[in-house]
């Protein structure tokens, strides 16, 4: 029987210790975060993924090049995904650009409809076969392809508490909430889905000459804003039926409605998502993305609201002992 030589030896060590550190590579560890308060359910809470570093480094050039490649050639419209887009200021855009399309209906008397619609599980419920179906759509380069392919042909995911660990579970829907890669993906999906709706409605009228696309989004965060009723339903409609058949849903719940008739707020008018009637924010008031909404449609309270919530926050802050 021939005899190893020592080079050999340390050749198959090498390689075999390359083998387990590609093998950690494709592994991260991470943890499940509550989402809401006093939060006891599965669904309430969000699992963050803490990738290794040549995962970060790799998916980051790939997340930079990739909005550029999809600007350049015109396949994200800015003026409706304001989220994931680098260069866009997105959450403050759209936070303001919905509030004053609001307040200048009020002003112009003008009838509007703005829905904001919240999805159930957004980023862990989009199908790995629209981000595919996406990629193909946007002739993303084909080497990009494959990589994005393998990478989601072995997305599995375990558990472990102090007592057990599960089994993998292979999935075929979700994004890793913390990968880089993540959010343009989630964004590509989901132009799919807003471009298959968008000729459900006009422009919401603003007066003067003036419009505004009837779908807003910011990543997960979809606006309705349209002029006439009947386009409102038609657009809840085709959003829920595209929905359906990815596999996805909305929360009526946590989702809101304002319906504004010659500048006073309809208390009356109501509208239904996944067959249940969407809460008004006169009966029901929400922030989003900072912004409230309410009955009143003013800021005359925001000062102080901000000013509070400002200490709050720094008395939370000096109380956490960090």
């Amino acid at each position: 029987m021939p005899q190893r030589s020592q080079e050999t030896t340390q050749n198959s060590t090498n390689c075999m210790e390359k083998h387990q550190d590609q093998q950690r590579m494709d592994v991260c560890r991470g943890g499940v975060y509550p989402k809401e308060q006093d939060s006891k359910g599965i669904n309430q809470f969000c699992p963050i993924s803490l990738l290794n570093v040549q995962g970060k480094i790799f998916f980051s050039i790939m997340a930079s090049r990739l909005p550029k490649y999809l600007a350049e050639n015109g396949y994200i419209n800015t003026s409706v995904q304001k989220g994931g887009i680098p260069g866009v200021s997105g959450c403050l855009e759209h936070a303001t650009m919905i509030w004053e399309t609001i307040q200048r209906a009020k002003s112009e008397k003008l009838n509007l409809d703005v829905e904001w619609l919240d999805l159930a599980n957004a980023y862990g419920s989009i199908p790995h076969e629209m981000i595919q179906l996406a990629l193909r759509m946007y002739h993303v380069p084909e080497v990009m392809q494959v990589m994005l392919d393998d990478y989601f042909s072995g997305f599995r995911t375990r558990f472990s508490t102090n007592d057990y660990t599960t089994n993998w579970i292979n999935l075929e829907v979700g994004v890793a909430i913390g990968c880089t890669i993540s959010p343009i993906l989630f964004v590509m999906a989901m132009e799919v889905i807003l471009k298959a709706a968008e000729g459900s409605a006009g422009p919401a009228n603003l007066g003067g000459g003036c419009s505004m696309p009837p779908l807003k989004v910011f990543l997960v965060d979809t606006t309705i804003i349209c002029s006439k009723e009947d386009e409102t339903r038609r657009m809840l409609t085709r959003l829920d039926v595209l929905m359906s058949w990815c596999r996805m849903e909305f929360k009526p719940k946590k989702s809101r409605s304002l319906s504004i008739r010659k500048d006073k707020v309809n208390e009356t008018m109501t509208f239904t998502v996944a067959e249940q009637q969407i809460p008004t924010v006169s009966r029901e008031p929400f922030k989003s993305l900072g912004r409230c909404y309410d009955s009143s449609m003013k800021n005359t309270r925001r000062g102080a609201e901000t000013l509070e919530l400002a200490s709050e926050s720094f008395l939370a802050i000096k109380k956490c002992g960090l």
